[in-house]
């Protein structure tokens, strides 16, 4: 169903609603199906509608939705901008399952006192899990020797086949050290390797990770992966000039926005060797269709933004972003 709101209908039991005669039930929107932990603790309190479409909601229609509920649960490519909630008459709450809030305009949201939640401490682990499955899936050319084999090009055990790097004793750039930079730090020292990070705020150091510049970081590198939110300061933070600073001809490891780098400058880098490959979990545009430039290069690994894409951490997303409306109106009461 496109463009449509499914009511989503459960069984009550033995819940004190958050509405009576006078406090009407509220309605709640959740923009993409997400697991059913959302809807079955939401559904006592609320009603709750949701978009079932195989495709993010338009923006037409969220600007429907917003000025008919009282709270929406968003995706991080759901764009909450000033002319949507310009439309926004009973909304009291917006609960981005993200931990992001790049697609919010919190000025607004704030001028309208509509209150926004996200979830900053759930997605790090499957997160700085992914980091490395995709640095090792690269730097080891796991893919292109899976089809190798789907290929029947395999005919006996090649001792130059599919040379690899190996991680131990390089040295790991991370930029951004909140709780993802800094889990795939503990995660690095697992793997052997010297981390340095580079922090707009003072972080404390530990064994074997050291906080440097940004410049340094470009510089000394082997592998640099990004871990900082959208803003306005890092909006193309990595650009032509940071690509000519890297000195080892580093692989780079996109985690955060895609708009945190440069596309035009990062395919330059890849034709002109500054970088000698790339793992990008989020690209700009985003989606990226398959006739994008970087699409053509073989030492580009791209993957469809699934860093929180585990059974654990969706579930407990869904979870939090649920729990996030509850509170509000507990607390409102």
């Amino acid at each position: 169903m496109h463009n449509s709101l499914a009511f989503i209908k459960f069984k009550i039991i033995n819940v004190i609603p958050l509405c009576n005669a006078k406090n009407p039930m509220k309605k709640v929107f959740i923009t993409r199906r997400i697991p059913s932990i959302a809807r079955e603790m939401l559904t006592p309190y609320f009603r709750v509608d949701e978009f079932t479409g195989d495709h993010p909601i338009d923006k037409s229609l969220l600007m429907k939705v917003v000025a008919k509920y009282d709270a929406i649960l968003t995706m991080f490519n759901d764009v909450i901008d000033k002319e949507v909630l310009s439309k926004a008459k009973y909304l009291e709450v917006i609960s981005n399952y993200a931990i992001g809030l790049n697609n919010i305009d919190l000025e607004q949201a704030k001028h309208k006192k509509i209150s926004v939640y996200n979830l900053p401490d759930i997605v790090t682990d499957s997160t700085a899990d992914l980091t490395f499955a995709i640095l090792l899936s690269l730097i080891r050319q796991v893919i292109p020797s899976n089809q190798y084999v789907l290929q029947g090009k395999w005919k006996g055990t090649d001792p130059l086949l599919f040379m690899g790097e190996e991680l131990q004793g390089k040295t790991l750039g991370i930029i951004g050290f909140g709780r993802t930079g800094q889990a795939v730090a503990q995660r690095a020292l697992g793997f052997g390797l010297n981390v340095i990070f580079y922090n707009r705020s003072k972080k404390e150091s530990a064994k074997g990770i050291e906080q440097k510049s940004f410049e340094e970081v470009l510089k000394h590198s082997d592998y640099i992966s990004l871990h900082v939110p959208l803003t306005k300061d890092t909006h193309k933070m990595i650009a032509t000039k940071d690509f000519q600073m890297m000195e080892k001809n580093p692989v780079l490891i996109n985690m955060a926005r895609g708009a945190v780098v440069d596309t035009d400058a990062l395919v330059e880098a890849l034709k002109k060797g500054w970088i000698r490959s790339c793992a990008l979990d989020v690209t700009d545009p985003e989606p990226i269709s398959n006739d994008h430039p970087l699409c053509s290069f073989g030492n580009c690994l791209i993957v469809p933004h699934i860093g929180t894409a585990t059974k654990e951490c969706r579930y407990n997303m869904a979870k939090k972003a649920a729990e996030n409306i509850i509170t509000h109106f507990t607390r409102a009461k």
